[in-house]
C-alpha cells in the first residue's frame, strides 16, 4: 500500500502546450502571410518601404513569439520542480502530513521557499469523504487539523520512537500553527482514489492498534523475597513428618 504521494504536475506541461499553440500559430499566419506578401510585391516591383515594414513584421512577430515561449517554459520548469519537491502526501503510523509549495522570496541573496503544511492526526479524523463523479480530483477531510506556513527549512520532522510526529523546529510541536476542522486535498494529485484508499487503510490500522496500558512499574520489577529465618541447629530445619490427626 503506498505511503507517499508526489504532487502531480502533468497539468504545466498541458497548460505550456496551450499556451505555445495559442500564440505561436496566430504568429506563425502573421508570418506567412507577411511573407508571401514580400514575395508578391518583389516580383511586382513595389516600393522598398512597405517591404521593409513587412520584413519588420515578421521580425517583430518572431521575437514576440521567442519571449513568449522562452518565458513560459521557464515558470513552467521552476512550478514543476518546485511542486515535485514541496508538494506531497506523506503517511506516518499516527497521522499524515500534505505539504503545498506556497512561493518564494529573495531575502539578500538567499531564495527562500514557503510551505504551507498540514499535519492530521488519525486519533483526530472524524471522516474521509470522495465524490468520484462530481470531483474525482478532490478529497475532503474533517477532524482536528494542524496548519503551518512557514519557511521550508523550518518545516523539517520526524518520527520517533514512540511514532510520533515531531518538528526539527522544536516549538512548532507546541505553537506556530493555526487549528483547522476541514481540509480539501484538490487537483494536486490527480484522482484521488488511490489516496482515499491509502488514507483509509492506514486509519484503519491505526484504530486496530490494542490500547497502550498504562505503565506499572510492578510489571518490570520483581519484588525481592525476605530471606527465610534459619536456625544454627541443622535438625530443626529438618522438614517433620509429624501428624496431628486430633
Amino acid at each position: 500500500m503506498d505511503y507517499f504521494f508526489h504532487a502531480d504536475t502533468t497539468k504545466y506541461r498541458r497548460r505550456l502546450k496551450a499556451i505555445v499553440i495559442t500564440v505561436l500559430v496566430p504568429l506563425f499566419g502573421i508570418c506567412v502571410f507577411c511573407a508571401v506578401n514580400i514575395l508578391l510585391n518583389i516580383s511586382s516591383g513595389a516600393a522598398k518601404g512597405f517591404v521593409g515594414l513587412l520584413a519588420g513584421v515578421i521580425v517583430g512577430c518572431a521575437v514576440v513569439g521567442i519571449i513568449t515561449v522562452f518565458t513560459v517554459v521557464y515558470f513552467t520548469h521552476k512550478l514543476t520542480a518546485r511542486h515535485n519537491r514541496f508538494t506531497f502526501i506523506d503517511i506516518l503510523p499516527e497521522g499524515f502530513v500534505f505539504s503545498l509549495y506556497a512561493g518564494e522570496f529573495r531575502r539578500y541573496s538567499e531564495q527562500v521557499i514557503l510551505r504551507r503544511l498540514y499535519f492530521v492526526p488519525f486519533s483526530g479524523v472524524e471522516e474521509i469523504s470522495r465524490d468520484p463523479k462530481n470531483s474525482p480530483c478532490s478529497l475532503h477531510i474533517k477532524g482536528e487539523i494542524r496548519s503551518y506556513l512557514c519557511e521550508s527549512d523550518r518545516l523539517g520532522y520526524h518520527v520517533d520512537e514512540d511514532n510520533h510526529l515531531q518538528f526539527d523546529s522544536a516549538e512548532l510541536n507546541e505553537k506556530g500553527f493555526e487549528k483547522l476542522e476541514r481540509l480539501e486535498i484538490n487537483r494536486w494529485f490527480g484522482s484521488t482514489k488511490r489516496l482515499e484508499i491509502a488514507l483509509r487503510h492506514y486509519l484503519e490500522e491505526y484504530r486496530a492498534i490494542p490500547e497502550k496500558k498504562p505503565f506499572n512499574i510492578a510489571d518490570h520489577v520483581s519484588r525481592k523475597q525476605k530471606k527465610r529465618p534459619q536456625t544454627s541447629n541443622p535438625l530443626l530445619e529438618a522438614p517433620s513428618y509429624d501428624r496431628n490427626w486430633k
